[in-house]
C-alpha cells in the first residue's frame, strides 16, 4: 500500500503491527524528497516485527508509478532476516550468510535480497547466497540507490538504514519468479579481455569503447561519444553470453579514457554481445516475466511483487505506461524500479541482471 508521507507511514505500520495475520513487512522509499535518515529510523523503532527494504529510484504502489513516497508490503510469513556489511572482507561476508543459513531449518525457502547498488562485493553476495541455499530456493531482489549514482544509506533492516550493505529475508514459502528483458543481439560474441572492477578496459584486445562505438555505428549509423553516451547507450546494453539460458544484461552508463563503465560486474574472459531492442521486444519481455510464475501459484490467493529496472523507464520514457499496464493485467502490482535485479530464472543459477524485469508471486495465507 502507498503512503505519501511519514504520518501515513506511521499509521500504516501501527495497523500492520496490530494485524494478527501480518508477520513481516517489506518497506520501500522512492529516492525523491526522502525524509531524513534519523527521522525514519526513529519511526521504525515503533515497529518490532521483521522489516526489510530499501530506498530506490522510484516505486510502484497499487499499480501506479511514484517518484516519492513509501510502499508497504505486508507479508503473512515471518521473515528471518540478516544485514550484511558489503564493505567487509569477502570471508566475513561469506561467514555472515553461511551462519544465517545454518541457523534456519526452512526447506525450499523464498528469499528476498536487496543490496546497495554501489556497494563492493555484490558478486560475492550473490555467489554466497547461492552456495548456501542452492537451486532449492527461489530468490528475488534488486539494487537500491539513486540515479545520481552517489552513495548514501539506502538499505533498511528493522530500524537501521545502512550503506554498503545488503539485507536478506528468508521466508517459509515458495516464491515463483519470472525473468525476461526483450533485448536481442546485434553483434557476434566479443571477448572481454581486460577489466577493472565494474569497468571494461578492452574487448578483443582493443579499447572497449572503440569496439562498442564501431558496433553501434554499424547498426544504426549513430556516433556515440562521451558527451551523448547515456542517450545512445540506453538502447545498446551488453549481453553476457550464457549457454543454457537467456543472456544476462549489463548496463553501460559512461565512458572514460576508452573504458566502458558498467552498473554491474562483467567478468574478464567471458564473452558479450552488443544488444538492442524496441518497444515491441521489451514489452514482449514484460509479458513473459508476468506470465511465467502464474501457473505455479493459486489463481486467487496470491501476492505479487516486481523488480523492474529503472533504465527500462529511461528507455521507454512516456511509453512506460504500456509496461505498467502489463504488470497490472491480473491485479495492481507493487514493486520497485531498481538499479540492477536479482533472481534465479527457471532452473539456472542466481544472477544479477540489468535492464531486466523480474516478477515474483507467492501463495497467500488467508
Amino acid at each position: 500500500m502507498y503512503c505519501a508521507n511519514l504520518n501515513d507511514l506511521k499509521s500504516t505500520l501501527v495497523e500492520m503491527q496490530n494485524h494478527s495475520k501480518v508477520q513481516s513487512v517489506l518497506l520501500f522509499l522512492a529516492d525523491k524528497d526522502q525524509p531524513k535518515k534519523e527521522e525514519l529510523e526513529t519511526l521504525l523503532k515503533l515497529f518490532p516485527k521483521p522489516l526489510i527494504g530499501g530506498i530506490f529510484p522510484e516505486i510502484i504502489a497499487d499499480g501506479k508509478r511514484h517518484e516519492q513516497g513509501f510502499l508497504v508490503v505486508p507479508l503473512c510469513y515471518e521473515l528471518k532476516t540478516v544485514l550484511v556489511d558489503l564493505s567487509e572482507d569477502i570471508n566475513e561476508i561469506n561467514e555472515t550468510i553461511a551462519n544465517h543459513a545454518e541457523a534456519l531449518t526452512i526447506v525450499n525457502p523464498g528469499i528476498f535480497c536487496f543490496t546497495d547498488a554501489l556497494a563492493p562485493h555484490k558478486s560475492t553476495l550473490i555467489d554466497s547466497l547461492y552456495d548456501c541455499w542452492g537451486p532449492d530456493a527461489n530468490y528475488v531482489g534488486g539494487g537500491a540507490g539513486s540515479l545520481s549514482f552517489q552513495p548514501f544509506p539506502c538499505i533498511i533492516h528493522q530500524d537501521t538504514i545502512a550503506k554498503n550493505a545488503a539485507v536478506i529475508g528468508v521466508m517459509d514459502t515458495d516464491i515463483r519468479v519470472g525473468v525476461a528483458h526483450g533485448w536481442t543481439p546485434i553483434s557476434e560474441p566479443i571477448k572481454v579481455t581486460e577489466t577493472d572492477g565494474n569497468s571494461i578496459i578492452s574487448l578483443n584486445w582493443e579499447p572497449a569503447f572503440d569496439v562498442y562505438k564501431k558496433q553501434i555505428k554499424a547498426h544504426s549509423d549513430a556516433d556515440i561519444s562521451a558527451e551523448n553516451f547515456f542517450d545512445i547507450a540506453k538502447s545498446y546494453p551488453l549481453g553476457l553470453v550464457r549457454l543454457d539460458s537467456e543472456m544476462t544484461i549489463r548496463d553501460p552508463y559512461a565512458t572514460e579514457n576508452g573504458k566502458l563503465h558498467i552498473v554491474d560486474n562483467v567478468p574478464e574472459g567471458e564473452y558479450i554481445r552488443i544488444m538492442n531492442g524496441n518497444m515491441d521486444s521489451l514489452l514482449e519481455g514484460a509479458k513473459t516475466a508476468v506470465s511465467a510464475p502464474g501457473k505455479h501459484v493459486n489463481s486467487e490467493a496470491y501476492e505479487q511483487f516486481c523488480v523492474d529496472c529503472i533504465s527500462r523507464v529511461l528507455y521507454m520514457q512516456d511509453e512506460f505506461g504500456q509496461e505498467l499496464a502489463l504488470l497490472n493485467k491480473q491485479k495492481p502490482m507493487n514493486g520497485v524500479l531498481s538499479i540492477g535485479e536479482i533472481a534465479n530464472p527457471g532452473d539456472t543459477v542466481l544472477e544479477l541482471f540489468n535492464k531486466t524485469i523480474v516478477v515474483a508471486k507467492w501463495n497467500r495465507v488467508d
